[in-house]
């Protein structure tokens, strides 16, 4: 069967076909690999712990219907041990087979027979789905009196602007009480050293703004009470 193939744009994934049909296996690894994905075969469980070994994979296409250990067994010790995605095949198109492959750890299930550029559209999908996400933080250094924003922007700190940067961020999601503001600036507990800090921070606000416009300085004031910091922080 001939297939005409897109030009590889995505991800490079490492896969490994296990699967005891030599024809199909070939003609899998034939196809992913001309897709531009790094592809191994194996046959079994036991060959697949060897692949494995010395080729960690980012999916495993596992044959349900395999000599020796099934692909039931396989899948479940494999999530015991690893993270990779998993896409079980099979002839089997009972709904309890498909259950079952489920419940053992598979991500996706296909019916044979295959077609290699669906499994393909499903490989990338899945990629991206078992990608971690990442967060969008933001970062401090007290050493460097610096700290930048989730895009990245480095924003320079004078001296008083650092020392409260320094006491939120040592609490994300917490209330830092104004005494203890104010005393680590020096100033005393009175009205005015209110005014004068809220002042700080709207300075500190568009001074972000000005060097990074999408990013708004998640510090939060309550009133008689203190001020917190509520953004994702970067470690």
């Amino acid at each position: 069967m001939k297939h005409n193939l897109p030009n590889s744009e995505g991800p490079k994934l490492r896969i490994i076909i296990v699967e005891d049909e030599d024809d199909l296996r070939v003609v899998l690894l034939e196809i992913l690999t001309r897709l531009g994905h790094d592809v191994r075969g194996a046959w079994d469980g036991a060959s697949l712990d060897c692949a494995m070994a010395e080729y960690p994979a980012d999916v495993v296409v596992l044959d349900l219907n395999l000599p020796g250990e099934d692909g039931v067994e396989i899948a479940q010790r494999m999530r015991r041990t690893c993270n990779c995605g998993i896409i079980m095949t099979t002839a089997r198109w009972q709904v309890n087979d498909r259950i079952s492959g489920f419940e053992s750890g598979a991500d996706l299930y296909f019916v044979k027979p295959i077609d290699p550029m669906e499994l393909h559209a499903a490989l990338l999908n899945l990629k991206r789905r078992l990608e971690p996400t990442v967060v969008p933080a933001w970062y401090f250094d007290s050493k460097l009196s610096v700290m930048r924003t989730p895009k990245n922007a480095t924003i320079s700190l004078t001296t008083h602007e650092c020392i409260v940067m320094r006491l939120l961020f040592a609490v994300p999601g917490n209330i830092v009480p104004r005494t203890e503001v104010f005393a680590a600036l020096g100033h005393p507990d009175d009205e005015y050293s209110y005014k004068r800090l809220d002042v700080l921070l709207s300075r500190l606000r568009s001074k972000i703004r000005t060097i990074d416009p999408e990013a708004e300085l998640p510090v939060r004031a309550r009133r008689g009470m203190g001020y917190a910091f509520l953004g994702n922080l970067q470690e």
